[in-house]
């Protein structure tokens, strides 16, 4: 982030999420670059209906109308809508949706590596790199006139959290954390690296995982969207996972098991800086295999979600630690059961219907519609900076 702009980002901000939530779109001149086709690789946070309902409260005014993710905004800068190519028909089985031209290709859950170490796999249609190839094989070759908009990195960190603690809790928990990196370390760099058995080497391998997760990351876009003739293509890096509501309770665990107190707080502090410093290898990573590329934006999410965590009042956010959902003991995967209505009839102490508006998570994993909206004004700064909007 650039020195000395927060005020006038904070302006920008909340006016395109006020205009977003009046109905209107994009700049009234229209944008720079004519745009007929979005498409999207994700997960949750873009994916626009793959499970019915949106990751996200639900607008029970106007159910057909259901508050839109992100993706869904920034699409309708240019006037595009877009519906989900997966459709699930059940909590297990993901399959194409029959109705044609949908381009979202995004899902709930989706990782750019699958986490393949659980007993249980996960769906396929969760891998961002196969979402890319997927769509790459229904478009064929991408036009001048289609936007690529990837979003990934955000579950696979928090898997590489929890595994990274589980090492620390005995042999077993080491063995699986070992497991979980080879899905990106090759055998002699991972031997290598694990070799002293300090926590300082578990924490460099995890630090070259989220490397080589970058790599993976921009290999499959590149293959799947670059090579396929794509110019416009807009990449998401990975958000600061530590200021999520369903990081804390990690956190807090650090703190419990170095006693509480001031030791526990520094040594969750020191926690937290450590894998802050795992998602910037990540982004330093993607950003240098981008390098000078004028057919891709990156997209700041860590840069934009740590300023609007840390300055909440700047972007009319009234709260950035609770979570809206968690008042009705619900959470966005319940669907119908976190809806704007149900919301507003329950407040918590002090507040009025409505306050739930500018809130900025949902759940501990998603955004209100209003937190979809700060994130699409990311994407169209980015989109802006790049000369496409």
């Amino acid at each position: 982030m650039q020195q000395g702009r927060r005020p006038l980002l904070a302006v920008l901000v909340a006016a395109a999420a006020l205009l977003a939530a009046c109905g209107g779109g994009g700049d009234p001149i229209g944008p720079k670059t004519a745009i007929s086709r979005v498409v999207v690789a994700g997960d949750s946070l873009a994916d626009s209906g793959t499970f019915g309902a949106r990751f996200t409260v639900q607008n029970s005014a106007d159910p057909a109308n259901p508050f839109p993710v992100f993706s869904e905004i920034v699409a309708r800068n240019f006037d595009v809508t877009e519906c989900p190519f997966f459709v699930a028909t059940s909590a297990t089985n993901v399959v194409n949706n029959p109705t044609a031209g949908c381009t979202n290709f995004a899902v709930g859950g989706g990782r750019i590596r699958l986490h393949d170490t659980d007993a249980t796999p996960d769906l396929q249609q969760t891998s961002v790199p196969f979402q890319l190839a997927t769509a790459g094989q229904a478009i064929g070759t991408y036009a001048a006139t289609d936007l690529v908009l990837v979003d990934g990195g955000g579950n696979d960190a928090a898997d590489l959290v929890t595994a990274f603690l589980g090492a620390g809790t005995g042999a077993a928990g080491l063995q699986n954390y070992q497991r979980f990196l080879s899905q990106q370390l090759d055998a002699a760099t991972l031997q290598a690296t694990l070799a002293p058995g300090t926590p300082a080497a578990l924490a460099a391998a995890a630090g070259l995982y989220m490397q080589k997760l970058a790599d993976t990351y921009y290999d499959a876009i590149k293959v799947n969207a670059l090579d396929r003739g794509a110019t416009h293509v807009a990449v998401l890096n990975v958000p600061d996972v530590t200021l999520i509501p369903a990081l804390q309770p990690a956190l807090a665990a650090v703190s419990n098991a170095n006693g509480g107190g001031t030791a526990g707080a520094t040594a969750a502090a020191t926690f937290k800086a450590t894998v802050q410093q795992w998602l910037q290898a990540f982004n330093t990573e993607l950003a240098a295999r981008v390098g000078s590329d004028s057919r891709v934006a990156i997209v700041p999410f860590f840069a934009d979600i740590t300023e609007e965590i840390g300055n909440p009042a700047s972007f009319a956010l009234t709260n950035v630690t609770g979570t809206a959902c968690s008042a009705l003991g619900a959470n966005v995967n319940a669907g119908a059961a976190c809806t704007s209505a149900a919301l507003d009839a329950a407040p918590p102490a002090g507040l009025a219907a409505g306050w739930w508006r500018t809130w900025a998570f949902a759940d501990p994993l998603h955004p209100t519609p209003f937190g979809h909206q700060l994130l699409a004004a990311s994407v169209n700064r980015a989109l802006a900076r790049a000369g496409w909007l």
